[in-house]
């Protein structure tokens, strides 16, 4: 009985080792069936989500009656810039007038605002240096006078045999610094003007109108200080545009323009005659300066208008409705890759001009851009206008 317990034990456990060994690997084999039956989730991103990384937007066939198109054309077409102006002196026109030594005011011949002709006395002073300067001028006179004459006796002397080389030569560097003091001492008496004692008379060294008048009687002036007058010639006069950066590409010397000046009721011509270097920091304007065509007697300093400038270049024009703002800065336009693709395209622009835009880099003749709808390609810009 005792063997017979232990074989049916033995006979019980290898039954179930061999279960063990006959259902794990099917429990294997039916999991892996399973897992290898259904299909595996895709990672791909969506295609819209790489376009729109890429600045291209697809749209259905339902929305295409909602986008219109207009071809580039690369025609050579006439447009003008408008831009506020203003007059001003050209360079060289304003002269600032100083005096030629300390001193005091004693008379004050002009008021503001009055014509002037070069010549025409302007403030009389008493410069005590005055008197001084003018008779350094008879002192250095006489003093080259006396020079030449011992230059004369030593040349007579080494004619002669009695005279040495030495004392030659520096009879002849006498002279010479005895004639640069009678120049220089000329200069400061030509600077205070002829007459006598301290009495000095200012006068206009170019016609125009006196602008600015800081002068007055009894005024105590000094040399170096500020001018005291401003003279400025009301015949040469041009206007200054204040241009957007922008705009700058298409503005050129020579090109026309049409000045209106609401004050006046009338238009003037005039050309641009210098494009300013430096873009302001604050407005990111340059000044375009323009000459005025004929004689404009009723013209002022400091009037204010407004200017229409030509150009002719091989521009591109597009409806402002075209042009979309990018992040508050940035214009940009979609242009047509097929009948449903459109790709976002940054560009450069001037001033939009009743209702159209000209275009000046960034797009090409035969390009196809988004005249209507742009706006639905992209929903988080700005509209230019």
């Amino acid at each position: 009985m005792g063997l017979q317990a232990v074989e049916s034990r033995t006979f019980v456990r290898s039954g179930m080792a061999l279960i063990r060994t006959c259902v794990v690997p099917c429990v294997l084999a039916a999991a892996c069936t399973q897992t290898t039956a259904e299909p595996a989730p895709t990672l791909d991103a969506p295609a819209a989500e790489v376009s729109h990384q890429a600045g291209v937007v697809r749209i259905r066939e339902a929305s295409r009656p909602f986008i219109e198109i207009e071809e580039v054309s690369g025609v050579k077409s006439d447009s003008t810039i408008s831009a506020p102006a203003h007059v001003e002196f050209r360079d060289g026109a304003v002269s600032q007038i100083g005096v030629p030594l300390d001193g005091r005011v004693q008379v004050v011949h002009v008021s503001l605002g009055q014509q002037v002709h070069r010549g025409d006395p302007l403030l009389t002073l008493d410069c005590p240096d005055a008197a001084a300067t003018r008779a350094s001028v008879e002192v250095a006179k006489a003093s080259l006078r006396e020079a030449r004459l011992e230059l004369e006796r030593q040349r007579r002397m080494q004619q002669e045999g009695v005279g040495t080389e030495r004392d030659l030569v520096a009879a002849e560097t006498k002279v010479s610094a005895a004639e640069a003091e009678v120049s220089r001492a000329e200069s400061a008496s030509g600077s205070i003007g002829t007459g006598t004692a301290t009495a000095v008379i200012v006068r206009a060294p170019i016609a125009g109108v006196v602008i600015t008048r800081k002068a007055s009687v009894g005024m105590a002036v000094q040399h170096g200080g500020d001018p005291l007058l401003e003279i400025g010639d009301a015949s040469s006069l041009w206007v200054v545009a204040d241009v957007f950066e922008r705009d700058l590409a298409g503005v050129h010397t020579g090109a026309k323009g049409r000045i209106a000046f609401p004050a006046f009721g009338h238009d003037i011509d005039g050309r641009v005659a210098s494009v300013g270097a430096v873009v302001g920091s604050g407005l990111r304007t340059a000044a375009v300066y323009l000459t005025i065509d004929g004689p404009h007697t009723t013209l002022r300093p400091g009037a204010y208008g407004r200017v229409e400038i030509q150009t002719a270049n091989a521009a591109v024009t597009l409806p402002a409705s075209a042009v979309l703002i990018k992040d508050g800065m940035d214009p940009v336009v979609y242009v047509q890759q097929d009948p449903l693709t459109y790709q976002r395209r940054s560009v450069v622009i001037a001033q939009p001009v009743e209702g159209r835009v000209q275009v000046i880099s960034g797009l090409q003749p035969g390009d196809k851009v988004v005249v209507r709808g742009a706006l639905l390609l992209d929903g988080s810009a700005d509209q230019l206008l």
